[in-house]
């Protein structure tokens, strides 16, 4: 058994025949510990985001008052500058059938709003990947 991460490099290379009680009793307390290693980086991450927004939100409200909004503040390693953003909304099943109405609502009076039979369709066939995973509970 070989696990491989997302670039295709061999992390680690396992003969199923080697693989003895004690071996597997490692492999999970392995498994365990890059798990909990995995949860604290996603809480971690998440707490800087949460606070990087913070001061970045402080620091544009300081530069709107104070009226320099095309101000260019250098840093260490670079410059950092306010800038608008466009990000598209996220396509979910609610928005999409939301702007599927939207869609037939637009068409000549008579003709028939389909956005039900089309989000029964979407929802009856856009399939599922299965995964066989180790779940902590």
């Amino acid at each position: 058994m070989r696990w491989i991460n997302g670039s295709g490099k061999i992390l680690h290379n396992i003969d199923m025949a080697e693989l003895s009680t004690s071996n597997f009793a490692e492999t999970i307390k392995r498994w365990i510990h890059f798990d909990n290693l995995a949860a604290t980086f996603t809480r971690q991450a998440q707490q800087a985001r949460t606070a990087r927004f913070k001061w970045e939100t402080e620091a544009i409200e300081y530069l709107k008052k104070s009226n320099m909004l095309n101000a260019i503040i250098q840093i260490a390693g670079g410059r950092l500058t306010v800038v608008e953003e466009k990000h598209a909304q996220a396509l979910t099943l609610q928005r999409l059938e939301s702007l599927l109405h939207d869609y037939f609502n637009t068409k000549p009076a008579g003709s028939s709003d389909e956005t039900l039979a089309i989000m029964a369709y979407i929802k009856a066939n856009r399939g599922s990947v299965t995964e066989t995973r180790l779940k902590k509970s």
